[in-house]
């Protein structure tokens, strides 16, 4: 059945709806964690996963029976310190077919160092290729410390088994540079509104790693528009398969540019009028309202609206339970 659209509201841009039902009707429509190739249900799992990185209000402990009533067997929280500013969880399944998943959350908006992180996009060189530094330096924060020593302890219990990365915005990020630091055998990446990362070494270093890796796109989100791609230049750029959701909710492998920008624009104009078209064609800048939540009135403009994190889960439900 299909769920309702959360609200179009400034809270809900930037957090999970406070009454959103975490992994509802997971039981009927499971993991499949041997996927050799693009899968459905993975994709709406790991959305939920990413929306459930973001939550405020919960203890750990809390957090941790929603992943156990999705039958995660262990869980353990990243960034637990509140001296660290990367947040998220690694949750397990073993059984006959286990499986990990790595979750990185997204901006903080209440968090000025989250912040910090987005706009420190000095191209930084490092294993080889170009990254954003402020993301790089983030996944510096929990990797050799906490996520190394959490999948050496699962894949220790299940060698070879699949490890799928995944993360909304400045998570998305996170996932992917976490691709390309992963030494196990078997990965997977599905990202959500995520803003490109690295150059074309580090695109090749993170697809070199696995061949499933599908990006989320929901019309335009303007967040998957910036860094701004500049020509002749050798960064930034995207990872993946794009999976784009269009302003009806349809979603269309690797659209090309043009009807990305009519649907947009067709959206936005419906949206906020036709003084919003100028913001499609340049995001990095419109980009900045959204430090100003606080002085703005429901609804956030189009572009920055289609970034709200649960609307990725709910869209990628609608469109595959209606198929």
């Amino acid at each position: 059945m299909p769920k309702p659209m959360p609200a179009d509201t400034w809270d809900n841009l930037y957090y999970p709806p406070p009454d959103y039902q975490y992994f509802e009707d997971s039981a009927e429509v499971d993991f499949e964690p041997d996927a050799a190739g693009f899968s459905w249900r993975n994709a709406w799992w790991l959305a939920e996963a990413s929306l459930l990185a973001y939550v405020k209000k919960m203890t750990w402990d809390q957090v941790k029976a929603i992943l156990a009533a999705a039958r995660f067997d262990e869980s353990r929280q990243l960034g637990a310190d509140p001296k660290k500013s990367t947040k998220g969880f690694i949750a397990w399944r073993s059984g006959p077919s286990p499986f990990a998943v790595v979750a990185f959350r997204g901006t903080d908006n209440d968090d000025k160092r989250n912040l910090n992180t987005d706009m420190d996009l000095v191209p930084d060189e490092r294993d080889a290729y170009i990254v954003h530094r402020g993301f790089g330096q983030a996944l510096d924060q929990v990797w050799d410390s906490e996520v190394v020593p959490a999948l050496g302890e699962f894949l220790k219990l299940h060698t070879g088994a699949p490890v799928y990365f995944t993360g909304h915005s400045l998570g998305a990020a996170l996932a992917t540079i976490a691709v390309t630091r992963f030494h196990g055998a078997e990965c997977g990446l599905y990202t959500y509104g995520s803003p490109r990362c690295g150059d074309e070494r580090f695109v090749q270093a993170v697809e070199g790693k696995t061949q499933r890796v599908f990006r989320f796109v929901n019309c335009q989100d303007i967040v998957t528009q910036i860094p701004p791609e500049i020509v002749m230049m050798p960064y930034y750029r995207h990872v993946g398969v794009e999976k784009y959701i269009n302003r009806d909710g349809n979603i269309i492998e690797n659209p090309n540019p043009a009807e990305k920008l009519i649907d947009a624009t067709v959206g936005a104009a419906t949206h906020d009028g036709r003084v919003a078209i100028d913001a499609i064609v340049h995001p990095s800048t419109f980009v900045s309202v959204a430090a100003e939540r606080h002085a703005l009135p429901d609804p956030p403009a189009f572009l920055l609206g289609n970034h709200t994190p649960a609307r990725y889960s709910v869209r990628i439900w609608n469109h595959y339970s209606g198929r």
